[in-house]
């Protein structure tokens, strides 16, 4: 009977401790859950109030090729139908007015006589590097009393880019030129081959519990952060191709009733046929689905090229296969990739607007 009653408090005892310990972790969690959330917004509350006394120091054009590692939580705007159209945000490197607009730099131009008009996903903004190193940035000093305003947006596909065109034309933005560098984002996106931004930072935070977010790192580990490529079937390659250059005609039809001088640009992509040995394809993880992807890439522009759309500025083949100019398998380029697009673009407005732009 004493060894029943023993084994009983002993039982009694155990259950009392992992009780006591399962308040306590409750308790810890719930002050987390408190906690960590304050801390965030008041370290980003002061990362604002900071970079708003702080104006970015004057950097020679050009003189600076560091990539911006440490990116920022940038917020979007909810926008029907316009994915990624970026809210204000001020810091040295990262400046967005508050319509959404990039700068270029911090020697904005004053003699301005022309404007542009750019258009695109987040390649064209200008995703991991600075404000002078974006293809707008490039493209402003290659054009004489240019200005060159940079609307793009992140993961953003051509039918937002279009109808960012029409939002910004119903505050009397008349431009004397659009760029829509969005060519070749649709086909990505409706692969899967592009790195959605935005989804991940969602899905990597989409909880504030300390034990959940623990869970995930250490039991869970990427698994729900691997790439989502679902154009591995015939018919969702089809698909996928159909729906793009269905794109592509609508953005086409929309900026020709315009009456504005536009060019729609394809991008170069690191699926664009490049041999995977070329120093322009040291991109790291590069090589999942690689063949299908430059497969799927190789039918929408074959289709592409067909249509003979006269505006299409084609960069598919453009970038030296001599260099690194891609930053990741999303395509988005580096500074010394977008001065060359830049340089080949402007070309091409000289070319055929040489009253405007000379």
């Amino acid at each position: 009977m004493k060894n029943k009653n023993e084994a009983k408090t002993k039982i009694y005892v155990v259950c009392t401790r992992f009780f006591q310990i399962f308040i306590v972790l409750c308790l810890v969690g719930g002050f987390a859950d408190i906690t960590i959330p304050i801390i965030e917004y008041s370290m980003s509350a002061i990362e604002k109030k900071v970079s708003e006394t702080q104006r970015p120091s004057v950097v020679e054009p050009g003189s600076v090729n560091d990539i911006v590692e440490e990116w920022p939580a940038l917020s979007v705007s909810r926008m029907p139908g316009i994915e990624g159209a970026l809210k204000e945000y001020h810091s040295a490197k990262i400046n967005i007015s508050a319509d959404g607009m990039r700068s270029n730099g911090p020697l904005p131009r004053q003699d301005v006589k022309s404007t542009v008009l750019l258009l695109g996903s987040s390649p064209a903004w200008g995703y991991r590097i600075a404000d002078h190193q974006t293809l707008s940035a490039h493209l402003e000093r290659n054009l004489i009393n240019t200005r060159v305003e940079n609307y793009a947006g992140l993961a953003q596909n051509l039918r937002g880019n279009i109808l960012r065109w029409y939002s910004l034309s119903q505050n009397e933005k008349k431009p004397d030129l659009v760029i829509i560098s969005g060519a070749s984002t649709d086909i990505g996106l409706n692969c899967s081959a592009f790195y959605n931004i935005q989804n991940s930072r969602n899905n990597n935070h989409d909880s504030k519990n300390l034990y959940y977010n623990l869970y995930r790192k250490f039991w869970k580990g990427d698994i729900e952060n691997h790439e989502d490529f679902i154009c591995d079937s015939e018919l969702n390659q089809n698909l996928a191709v159909q729906q793009s250059i269905l794109a592509v005609k609508n953005a086409v039809s929309f900026a020709r009733q315009q009456g504005i001088p536009f060019y729609l640009v394809y991008l170069p992509t690191p699926y664009d046929g490049y041999d995977p040995k070329d120093p322009i394809m040291d991109i790291r993880n590069i090589h999942s689905h690689l063949s299908t992807k430059q497969h799927v890439f190789k039918l929408y522009h074959e289709i592409l090229k067909e249509m003979e759309v006269p505006e299409l500025i084609d960069l598919s083949q453009f970038l030296p296969a001599d260099g690194t100019y891609f930053l990741d398998k999303g395509s988005h380029l580096s500074e010394n990739g977008n001065k060359l697009i830049a340089a080949k673009i402007s070309d091409r407005i000289r070319q055929d607007f040489p009253s405007i732009f000379d």
